[in-house]
């Protein structure tokens, strides 16, 4: 009986030690939201699953454009033969990864993701080339690779315009890698008090109608 005691004696510190090392110093901290948005600012916002849809067909349709037209930020490009072959083209696949929606929801910010194969990086090298290439540490040959962007809209006359916000990650080699950078940077920054020109988290309720629209008109 005393022997069973000392065991779970032994079995329940462990467990405390091993409960308070990924509370506070490792793990359980990395996943969770170190979101710095105080709850009294939150902005939450209830918005249809027709509305949402719809934004996300149009968002796509004006990434695709920007993308054809090599526009900010999609004018990443490498030089084949003298010619400047862009990365994001065509055969880019484009995906929507969070809408944000102002209270009275014309204007947004939006996070896109694109996905390239990592041939394009290579091309015009020959296939010795590009593994010596992949050697030095760069993307492998084979598979894709993830870009992640965020941006803000005005809806106007029903027409959504939207501008690069700034937030840029690339290179990652899966969604969620990318994902949580963007994330990270647009939703969990603190807020920066001292400066001109004060800024705030895309899911700040005063981000909406703070300065930084005025410049964006």
């Amino acid at each position: 009986m005393r022997k069973k005691l000392v065991v779970s004696g032994i079995i329940l510190v462990v467990f405390l030690f091993a409960f308070i090392y990924f509370k506070y110093i490792f793990g359980w901290q990395e996943l969770r939201s170190n979101n710095y948005t105080s709850k009294e600012y939150k902005s939450l916002i209830n918005i249809s699953k027709e509305q949402y849809f719809k934004d996300s067909l149009t968002l796509v349709s004006i990434i695709r454009k920007n993308i054809n037209n090599h526009e900010e930020p999609y004018t990443a490009a490498i030089r084949v033969n003298e010619k400047l072959e862009f990365i994001n083209d065509s055969f880019t696949k484009i995906y929507i990864d969070s809408i944000f929606y102002s209270p009275n929801v014309n204007r947004i910010a939006f996070l896109v993701i694109v996905e390239n194969d990592n041939k394009k990086q290579y091309k015009g090298m020959t296939r010795k080339e590009a593994d010596g290439w992949e050697k030095e540490g760069n993307l492998p040959y084979e598979g894709t690779f993830f870009d992640g962007n965020c941006f803000v809209a005005e809806r106007i006359n029903n027409n959504l315009k939207s501008s690069f916000y700034g937030y840029s990650f690339t290179n990652s080699r899966s969604y969620k890698e990318n994902s949580d950078a963007l994330r990270n940077a647009c939703l969990n920054q603190l807020e920066e008090k001292n400066t001109k020109k004060q800024t705030y988290n895309i899911d700040d309720i005063r981000f909406w109608n703070s300065t930084f629209w005025n410049t964006e008109k």
